[in-house]
């Protein structure tokens, strides 16, 4: 939630270049608020919410070309250098792009992701236990950037990125990573 969203250019549906989200030590957030807002697991909240840049970082890199996501990765770090407890995932090429709300110049971003890994398989991801999952990597899943409206400069210094991991039975992954929650649900 509140997280710094950079376009190379003008940004549109048959948008073409680089398109990032920045929250880390290294290339933080323009105004400073971006948070971790909670994990869900089983739709309960774990209480692990409220984290600033100071704990937690996200790295969002994405190539279009004509509106299409050629490549890309997403990485949700619980401390700020990514150093610690890192999940990590790479975007699929031409699986998701970006779609204009005609109503208010909004973009919603999308797309699927592959290879999804854990640094630490079998221990906590934001102070949650993932060792349920974590061990049957990699795992799939997708992202969304909902609300990214780029000013005159391309940026948009509030947009929020949802993050979703799917892993195999008994459990549904779901980590919303900027706007702030991880789930899991039965299949």
């Amino acid at each position: 939630n509140g997280m710094t969203t950079r376009a190379s250019g003008l940004f549109s549906e048959d948008f073409s270049g680089s398109f990032s989200v920045l929250n880390t030590i290294a290339d933080p957030d323009v105004d400073g608020d971006a948070r971790l807002l909670d994990v869900l697991i089983d739709g309960v909240r774990q209480n692990t919410g409220g984290a600033d840049a100071d704990g937690y970082g996200l790295e969002l890199r994405i190539e279009f070309v004509n509106g299409a996501i050629m490549s890309g990765s997403v990485t949700v770090a619980h401390d700020a250098t990514g150093s610690e407890n890192t999940y990590s995932a790479d975007l699929a090429r031409s699986a998701g792009g970006a779609i204009l709300d005609i109503g208010n110049g909004t973009f919603l971003i999308g797309g699927l992701t592959f290879d999804g890994r854990w640094t630490d398989p079998t221990g906590t991801f934001l102070d949650v236990d993932i060792s349920p999952w974590g061990s049957a990597q990699p795992v799939d899943g997708w992202f969304t950037d909902i609300a990214f409206t780029p000013d005159q400069n391309n940026m948009d210094p509030d947009s929020d990125v949802d993050v979703y991991m799917v892993v195999p039975a008994p459990a549904t992954v779901v980590l919303f990573a900027a706007a702030g929650f991880m789930g899991r649900r039965r299949r």
